[in-house]
């Protein structure tokens, strides 16, 4: 948790987090719309030039899911919880 009390993240990065949570069926997830899924999936058979591209065009997608690429589960919920 923040010092302050309140999450740093705007709400569509942690909307975001939440719906990679529940792609990857982690408890407390949410499900991703059809094509944050595709998104969610590209960037798993992606090699770096590729995901370069993807964060390019949807750089806020690209964050949360190089949190999970670097921090992990613990990562994701950091963005996702107060």
């Amino acid at each position: 948790m923040n010092p302050s009390g309140r999450n740093p993240y705007d709400p569509v990065v942690r909307s975001l987090a939440a719906d990679l949570l529940g792609y990857l069926r982690l408890p407390g997830g949410t499900m991703p719309s059809g094509f944050t899924y595709g998104l969610f999936d590209l960037w798993s058979k992606a090699d770096e030039e590729n995901r370069a591209l993807i964060a390019t065009g949807w750089p806020l997608v690209a964050f949360v899911l190089r949190t999970v690429d670097t921090g992990g589960e613990a990562g994701l919920r950091s963005i996702v919880e107060d």
